[in-house]
């Protein structure tokens, strides 16, 4: 290859609507881990990287007096989801147990004071055992809010049948909202997007291909400096980032760069060779992976699709992309109580893109 990186293709307008309101947001990390076999979640195989151990990030939005939860991640009884969940959880992965959403607000003692009683609405992003927790914690007043197709794939549940991947406690005694995108014209970049409070503020996007219903959330951080910044919710839209870049929109950067880059998270800067990585790219415009046909991407075009809308998002210097499971930025980014609103005067960007490639640097 006679030069790297080749330039990047300009990203398409985005065109987000104006607005002078923004959410605080906070990230939840309840210290539950769950492995992430490769050969489910991405393709090529690479020899030697095994999997990851990953977090499961949850969203606390705040609009003023309003809080919602996007995601919950896992249970921490996960022994009592429905049986079909349970084998499956067993025979596939391990997970590492710690706590849950409401224990992480209803034990936080910062005077922030948002409890699990002060909740709007949960939101999960998809009807999976890694995000939709234990919703029965939180009180009747709490909606739950899902995406198109949703409620008929998930209800009746377990254990009216037997093959549920729900509970039927998930739904029992409250609101569920189930978000539709056909009415709506509203579009964010490529995605069919829904403005969750009404003032552009929080957005629901579209994001099939993973599960039923898979939405991914768009939250506006800053409303007042002249260019607003997002942080983009991607929950399972992939499970690494190494399926988001390269792209056509970001190029990997040069050995040396890429070296310096992941040297500052090292013990021992020289095993972090940027050349290794290099190499292992047909091009510096393609990403590491794309995600794996089968099961877990039952609508394998939808998903292709959905990661080419992300690498949009991904390419604006204005939005941060936090994938649920994203190892590299684990011990990076401000977590619940603080907001993670200051990510873009921080550099928290540009000092974090490429540092999950030192995930492959056991292989």
């Amino acid at each position: 290859m006679d030069t790297w990186p080749i330039a990047p293709k300009p990203p398409p307008a985005l065109h987000i609507p104006e607005s002078t309101s923004a959410v605080d947001v906070r990230v939840i990390d309840t210290n539950t881990l769950v492995h992430l076999n490769p050969e489910l979640f991405w393709q090529p195989k690479v020899d030697g990287f095994a999997g990851l151990d990953a977090p499961i990030y949850c969203f606390l939005i705040s609009n003023g007096s309003q809080h919602v939860v996007f995601d919950l991640g896992v249970r921490s009884d996960w022994q009592n989801y429905a049986p079909k969940v349970v084998s499956l959880i067993k025979a596939t992965t391990v997970i590492t147990r710690g706590s849950d959403v409401t224990s992480v607000l209803d034990t936080d003692d910062s005077g922030l004071n948002i409890h699990s009683a002060d909740i709007q609405a949960v939101i999960w992003s998809h009807n999976h055992f890694d995000h939709i927790g234990d919703v029965s914690k939180f009180p009747p007043s709490t909606d739950l809010v899902v995406g198109p197709g949703v409620c008929a794939a998930s209800w009746p549940g377990w254990p009216r049948r037997p093959d549920a991947i729900v509970l039927d406690s998930d739904a029992e005694g409250r609101v569920v909202r189930e978000i539709s995108f056909e009415a709506s014209s509203l579009k964010i970049g490529s995605f069919d997007a829904y403005d969750f409070f009404g003032d552009g503020s929080f957005y629901l996007l579209d994001a099939p291909g993973h599960a039923v219903g898979h939405l991914c959330g768009l939250a506006r951080t800053t409303a007042h400096d002249d260019e607003p910044s997002f942080v983009f919710m991607g929950a399972d839209a992939c499970h690494h980032p190494g399926v988001l870049r390269p792209s056509d929109y970001l190029s990997l950067p040069s050995a040396d760069t890429l070296q310096s880059t992941l040297a500052t998270t090292r013990s021992s800067p020289e095993q972090c060779p940027g050349a290794l990585f290099q190499s292992h790219l047909t091009s510096p415009n393609a990403p590491f992976f794309t995600v794996a046909p089968g099961p877990l991407f039952p609508d394998h075009d939808a998903a292709m699709l959905t990661v080419r809308k992300i690498q949009e998002l991904d390419a604006a210097d204005n939005v941060l992309v936090l994938m649920a499971h994203d190892l590299s930025l684990r011990d990076k980014i401000p977590l619940f109580p603080e907001t993670i609103n200051g990510w873009r005067v921080s550099g928290l960007k540009t000092k974090t893109r490429w540092l999950f490639c030192n995930d492959f640097l056991s292989a």
